[in-house]
């Protein structure tokens, strides 16, 4: 009775997880026991069996203590818990290769939760067949999905450390494999608000990219280049970085990649008054992404336009495009958090600088209810927790 109980308290992907640490480490059970003790905590090996087995979860001066030892964020034991909810979305493919197939096709949908599932199941079987020989290019490609797929679920903590996990064993890996590892950190970077790492990282994905001609590399590089120029008010570098990279996508015939960047250049447009070329280009990318099933690539569009016209101060149309923006976010089985947070964000500036106090608590309530839920990042973020911040000092 009592052992059914630990079990019910326990979490097996969180186990999963601790055991996948200790290995990447090469660390032994005692190590970790022997390594606890000098960070300051009591962590026997036994019972850290017991936890990578999911028996029972640690308590939260445990996981501070493993966080440590493991170098990764607390924030990821709380990721991979909240992640156990996704189980029933097991892909339906049985052998790896064709559940990697099956989770690069659910990632292009924007169902993030099977694309993740798909990638963790072939991972483990991948490397099982491996039989202690270190992970190769095909697990390494798995990775970088699942990091991808962790990324768009909003588990940057874990994204991470799956990427740096990677790059572990990158002497196995390709130069074009690599290059993609180290632009996703460049995008992990970027949305935890540390810029200048993310353009290095960039700007060094670049520079590999070109030396090995690998135009798609280069083109993923440029976007993030631009995205990074354009939050620090760099508009001309960005509408450069997005043209650039279009072309690249254009010729490659990366559709998916190219109606978000048509989105970017689109907004900087309108922002700049060129109305006319702004709304065909975002309209002709909304237009694309519904007829493909690319939600997201929709929600992005639409959020977009509100961004630009609320730079243009017609208050009108940026409650109209969010209104359609959140339809879409919100929608299926993955909420789009970042960008109702955005929508919301522009929303509430309005209704505060209108006096409208009705609409002003209400975008608020639905800033303070997105926040916990956004580990990203950026100008609009850390406004309102800046608001947030001065508020509490008020008091």
């Amino acid at each position: 009775m009592e052992q059914t109980q630990q079990q019910l308290n326990g979490s097996v992907k969180l186990g999963n997880y601790l055991r996948r640490l200790r290995s990447g480490y090469g660390y032994s059970l005692r190590k970790v026991e022997g390594k606890a003790r000098q960070n300051g905590g009591d962590i026997d090996n036994s019972q850290l069996s017991r936890y990578e087995k999911g028996l029972c979860y640690p308590s939260f001066d445990k996981l501070r203590i493993l966080s440590t030892i493991f170098n990764v964020s607390i924030q990821s034991f709380s990721d991979i818990i909240d992640l156990e909810t996704l189980e029933d979305a097991t892909p339906a493919a049985e052998d790896p290769d064709e559940a990697i197939k099956e989770g690069t096709e659910e990632l292009r949908l924007g169902n993030f939760a099977r694309a993740y599932t798909c990638f963790e199941f072939a991972i483990l079987h991948l490397e099982q067949s491996l039989n202690g020989a270190g992970p190769d290019e095909r697990v390494g490609r798995a990775r970088l999905s699942k990091a991808i797929a962790l990324h768009k679920l909003g588990k940057l903590s874990l994204s991470e450390n799956e990427l740096r996990s990677t790059l572990r064993f990158g002497s196995r890996l390709s130069q074009p494999l690599l290059c993609r590892v180290v632009l996703q950190l460049s995008n992990i970077h970027a949305e935890l608000g540390d810029t200048y790492l993310a353009e290095l990282e960039a700007r060094r994905a670049l520079d590999m990219a070109r030396a090995i001609g690998d135009h798609e590399g280069e083109a993923m590089a440029l976007h993030g280049i631009g995205r990074i120029a354009d939050e620090s008010g760099r508009a001309d570098e960005a509408i450069s970085c997005f043209r650039e990279a279009l072309h690249l996508h254009e010729e490659a015939g990366n559709r998916h990649e190219a109606l978000t960047l048509r989105a970017n250049i689109g907004s900087q447009y309108i922002a700049r008054g060129k109305d006319r070329e702004g709304m065909r280009m975002v309209r002709q990318t909304i237009d694309e992404a519904r007829a493909a099933g690319f939600r997201r690539q929709s929600a992005y569009a639409y959020s977009k336009l509100v961004e630009a016209y609320y730079r243009r101060g017609e208050n009108d149309r940026v409650r109209k495009y969010a209104r359609e923006s959140d339809a879409l976010a919100g929608s299926g089985q993955v909420k789009y958090v970042d960008i109702l947070f955005l929508n919301a964000y522009y929303l509430w500036k309005i209704a505060v600088a209108e006096g409208n106090q009705v609409q002003e608590r209400i975008a608020f309530g639905r800033l303070k209810y997105l926040r916990p839920s956004l580990e990203r990042v950026s100008p609009e973020v850390t406004d309102f927790d800046s608001f947030i911040e001065k508020g509490k000092g008020r008091k």
